[in-house]
């Protein structure tokens, strides 16, 4: 009996670990699919199978360390979620690769934060599991169509690219379908693995923070000296900002408002996605639209990137102060 127990035991936290690692993976695809998928809109000439999974796991890395943020700092509002995104963003933009010093100041905002902090953590990781949870089937059905309005638009503009190509629409349904199918069932696995608490471990934090550290002072420091001023004043803000909030709030965050079982009749309403970017760019396609729909994407988002970084440092100095007080 006691053998028995003893296995039982071990069972379970070897089926615990098992799920938190799915977690951190299905987390990690969930960005891939917002950061890397709906930007570039098509199949690249140098995409395989093996470069895809590459990405996958060096995003499942950053969502590793995005998800302890949001532990840790106790990440329950979206201006406390978007600096944990703005560290996602940095660490995607400018240490992974380091496009963040191309255009200087421009390019600190976009993509960091114009499109991960906003589109990726704020929409796919916050907007869409919420829609997940609702007992309300249109709310993901919406908010997929919305984001498949805006995507469709967005991927007409690598006609214009130098460096791009003009998909068909066969093409075109064919990548978005297939990414968002694979979404979906990340979607799935995070929601069903969520339901077991992370449990984190302080060896394995350091161990991945030290990989970006190393990659960071061997490769992107080297091809971007200006890295090295750059982003450890970026990190200093969002970390004062994200202490503000830790600060301020109760134990708990995201992770537990975010881990209800959510309906299976959910899901399908995702697909809203593809349909509406697949219309979107046929009709594009149609009408033979040349408008250069990433510019006008950047002037939008680039401004307002950097507008909701400052609002949330503001906010949160301003919660804590009311913490404070009362």
């Amino acid at each position: 009996m006691r053998q028995a127990a003893v296995f039982q035991v071990a069972v379970g936290r070897a089926m615990n670990t098992l799920k938190n690692i799915l977690f951190v993976l299905s987390t990690g695809y969930v960005f891939v699919y917002f950061s890397e998928h709906l930007f570039w809109a098509h199949v690249r000439a140098d995409d395989s199978l093996k470069n895809w999974f590459s990405a996958w796991m060096v995003y499942s890395l950053m969502a590793y360390i995005f998800l302890r943020l949001v532990s840790y700092f106790r990440v329950k509002g979206i201006w406390a979620l978007f600096l944990a995104g703005a560290v996602f963003g940095w660490l995607a933009e400018g240490v992974i690769v380091q496009t963040a010093y191309d255009m200087l100041p421009l390019s600190i905002s976009f993509t960091g934060l114009a499109w991960h902090a906003l589109l990726t953590v704020w929409i796919g990781w916050y907007a869409v599991q919420k829609a997940l949870l609702s007992s309300n089937i249109w709310s993901s059905i919406k908010l997929s169509s919305l984001t498949g309005l805006v995507y469709g638009f967005w991927a007409t503009s690598w006609w214009t690219e130098p460096d791009g190509r003009v998909s068909s629409v066969l093409e075109f349904s064919a990548f978005t379908f297939t990414t968002t199918t694979l979404a979906i069932l990340a979607y799935w696995l995070a929601n069903w693995s969520s339901s077991t608490p992370m449990k984190w471990n302080r060896w394995t934090t350091i161990v991945i923070s030290g990989l970006f550290a190393l990659y960071f002072l061997l490769i992107a420091a080297p091809a971007s000296p200006i890295a090295v001023i750059i982003l450890p004043i970026l990190f200093g803000l969002s970390y004062w900002g994200l202490r503000q909030n830790r600060a301020s709030e109760a134990e708990g965050s995201l992770l537990e408002t975010l881990n209800g079982r959510a309906p299976l009749k959910n899901y399908p309403g995702l697909f809203g996605l593809p349909v509406t970017s697949v219309l979107i760019y046929a009709l594009a396609m149609s009408i033979n639209l040349t408008a250069h729909a990433n510019w006008i994407l950047y002037f939008i988002a680039t401004p307002l990137g950097f507008i909701v970084f400052a609002v949330s440092l503001y906010k949160l100095q301003r919660q804590k102060r009311a913490g404070a007080a009362s």
